[in-house]
């Protein structure tokens, strides 16, 4: 076998192949003698057609089939002979095989970009000092709340008869929005929360509820909350049998010394403020770290500007696309539901996975260049750690990773962050907060937002 190698483009090459004719000949023979066995002709015996009726009949299929096979076997050594790594199957241009004659073939294939990085030490970068938002600190506080929060029985000196905000009906719904039936069991309702519902409208009729309904039944008639419906559902009436079956009521716990004490987490409610405020500041120290590397690497690709292979790009952006529909499943859409399709996500997608591909393409360079690698124990120290923020068993980890393609994921991510934390020892890092938004953007802002406070007040 010859082979000679073309370049097209920096990331598309042209092998053209030869395989002498005292290669292919003893297979193209081989294949037409099985067919000899196999082929059922009207007027021929089993076995007994005759050769040159079978090439006549079925020759260029035969070829074909065999060209076929002999790209799939050659076309990787072809190229590896030239020290060429194809990132795509081999896009075929020509491939004529005839009898008597060597089998030639062309075919084009992506490769990886050659990067020789520049300019990547010493890079001037700037990395925000972090701050407390007393909003997350808050919003934690209000989580901790929630998860102490109880639903008790009512007190049985209670003086009110009506339901109000907080009280929780268990009730058994069975029945059907037009055509559409639902029907749920110990379904848990809570007044004044909408969430808690299941159809938009039924927390009215809750809600006008006395106490002593517990135990009764009623048929109830209503036309569904129509802007918190399915569009399929609009305009229909539901039709619902209700069992009350019992009212309890949500006890909220006051955020105080107790409140905390009762965290395990701190002895005064001003102690889990100040822990909880350290974990936001903390947190946000990490995306402070992670914006700046963020920053860093888009500076260093500014001086090294490269070609990517479209096939790299294509990769990606499907994978991008896999994972925005993967959140939406998971709130119960789909990109129908949400009027997208695959293709306007994967462009909006596109931007953000050609610079994924061309950061990593040149990181990969810069870890090359600079011989940065890690070991075997920096992965088990990694997985110790994620096991125990998990509560799992590491070798049980480790296996399942093993086995989903993970640990290669975590590998390659550990190299990342080394050739990161190696840039960022090199560059020159600045501590300064963001800088303010500029006048007109300031303006377009608060024009926007006086806009949206004039359509709540028109509605």
């Amino acid at each position: 076998m010859e082979s000679q190698i073309e370049k097209i483009s920096a990331v598309e090459y042209r092998v053209r192949v030869e395989i002498p004719w005292e290669t292919v000949s003893p297979r193209l023979n081989a294949k037409l003698r099985d067919l000899r066995k196999k082929a059922r002709l009207p007027g021929f015996r089993p076995g007994k057609v005759p050769q040159p009726m079978l090439e006549r009949l079925f020759g260029k299929s035969v070829r074909e089939e065999l060209a076929r096979e002999l790209v799939d076997e050659t076309f990787q050594d072809a190229v590896v002979k030239h020290s060429k790594v194809p990132l795509t199957q081999p896009a075929l241009e020509n491939n004529d095989l005839g009898r008597g004659r060597a089998f030639t073939y062309s075919a084009r294939f992506e490769v990886p970009p050659e990067i020789e990085p520049t300019n990547y030490t010493g890079v001037p970068v700037r990395r925000r000092p972090a701050i407390v938002d007393d909003a997350k600190v808050e919003e934690r506080l209000k989580a901790k709340q929630e998860e102490l929060t109880e639903i008790q029985p009512l007190p049985e000196d209670i003086e009110r008869t009506s339901t109000e905000d907080g009280d929780v009906w268990t009730v058994d719904i069975e029945g059907a929005i037009g055509t559409t039936r639902i029907s749920r069991k110990d379904a848990q309702i809570t007044v004044g929360d909408s969430n808690s519902e299941i159809v938009p409208g039924l927390l009215d009729i809750i809600g006008a509820l006395a106490l002593a309904d517990v135990g009764s039944t009623r048929e109830v008639r209503f036309l569904p909350t129509q802007e918190r419906l399915r569009t399929d559902l609009r305009g229909q009436e539901a039709v619902f049998t209700l069992g009350y079956r019992e009212v309890r009521r949500r006890v909220v716990p006051v955020l105080d010394d107790e409140f905390a004490r009762d965290t395990g987490d701190a002895e005064s409610i001003d102690e889990l403020r100040s822990k909880y405020a350290d974990s936001v500041k903390e947190e946000d120290q990490e995306q402070a770290e992670h914006e700046a590397r963020q920053r860093l690497v888009e500076t260093i690709l500014g001086d090294n500007d490269f070609e990517v292979a479209p096939s790299l790009v294509a990769r990606e952006v499907e994978a991008q696309v896999d994972l925005f529909k993967r959140q939406l499943a998971q709130q119960g859409l789909d990109l129908a539901r949400v009027g997208m399709t695959e293709a306007a996500v994967g462009n909006q997608m596109r931007p953000q996975a050609l610079f994924n591909v061309k950061a990593f393409l040149l990181l990969d360079a810069i870890g090359k260049a600079e011989e940065i690698t890690f070991t075997e124990e920096e992965v088990d120290e990694e997985l110790k750690n994620m096991a125990a923020e998990g509560n799992q068993n590491v070798d049980r980890m480790r296996a399942t990773m093993e086995k989903n393609g993970q640990l290669l994921l975590l590998r390659a991510q550990i190299r990342e962050s080394k050739i990161l934390d190696f840039l960022m020892e090199k560059a020159e890092v600045t501590e300064a907060p963001d800088p303010a938004p500029e006048a007109d953007d300031a303006a377009e802002t608060a024009e926007a937002d006086a806009a949206g406070a004039a359509d709540e007040s028109a509605s």
